[in-house]
């Protein structure tokens, strides 16, 4: 169906990962409403990051269907989801620490003539013509995201938060539609972290769809349209955070306190 007559840009039909007999993921179905922000909350183990790798295509599907704008991609390698525009980032920071700030985002464009070897030795003034429109789109991020003046440090010398939003902007080259995070608060500084959350809904505003793994639930709360709990590698509840605080069993498994 396309994705203009399907609420959902994103939609899991009973996936499962296995490791050696552990049920990490044990069929859980979600739909990821398109232009929304959805929460993935659950106590530690439950199977969110596992999950959000499988729908990324890092870890394969053992059984189940994941359907990307109409299209059938549980057997799609990761970087051809990526290249339609499902990224992801991790639970931990994965910057090139010897590259700057601004080759950190240039690393994750795609279709440079520059890539390849051939294109490589054909010299500056013939990959130059993709080169100078991804330097302005990284550019473009850095001052949108209030790290101009960071652009020719190493990366390795970013505070946590500075690299969370390093790896958000290399997400961003993408041009995803849907975007996946993994925990882009965790180990963040107050400060940063609210200009994450007001990030995050500008794009929400500007029609990027994103699921999103969290543990704070204040911020989940004041963040997400909808959320989906897991525990023990299945879905235990989804809707609002006041719905489901009046889950019982919700409460007990993750929400007490």
């Amino acid at each position: 169906m396309p994705a203009a007559l399907n609420p959902s840009l994103l939609v899991a039909e009973d996936v499962h990962r296995h490791f050696e007999g552990m049920h990490a993921v044990d069929g859980v179905s979600i739909e990821v409403p398109t232009g929304k922000i959805t929460g993935l909350i659950g106590p530690n183990g439950a199977g969110k990051s596992t999950f959000l790798a499988v729908l990324a295509g890092t870890l394969p599907a053992s059984e189940g269907t994941i359907v990307y704008d109409g299209q059938d991609i549980t057997r799609m390698p990761a970087y051809a989801r990526a290249r339609r525009g499902l990224v992801r980032t991790f639970q931990l920071p994965s910057e090139f620490a010897r590259l700057t700030v601004l080759e950190n985002l240039l690393v994750a464009a795609p279709k440079n003539r520059g890539d390849s070897l051939w294109g490589a030795l054909r010299g500056k003034g013939y990959w130059m013509v993709d080169e100078q429109p991804l330097i302005d789109q990284a550019r473009g991020l850095l001052k949108r995201f209030g790290m101009t003046a960071k652009e020719s440090d190493y990366a390795g010398t970013m505070s946590g938060g500075q690299k969370r939003l390093i790896e958000i902007m290399r997400a961003l080259m993408l041009k995803p539609r849907v975007l996946l995070l993994d925990e882009p608060m965790s180990g963040v500084h107050p400060s940063i972290v609210e200009e994450i959350h007001h990030y995050l809904q500008e794009l929400r505003r500007e029609g990027l769809t994103i699921l999103m793994v969290e543990h704070e639930l204040h911020l989940v709360e004041r963040l997400c349209d909808s959320v989906v709990v897991m525990a023990q590698g299945k879905v235990i509840g989804s809707g609002t955070m006041a719905t489901l605080r009046q889950q019982k069993e919700i409460v007990d498994a993750y929400l007490v306190g």
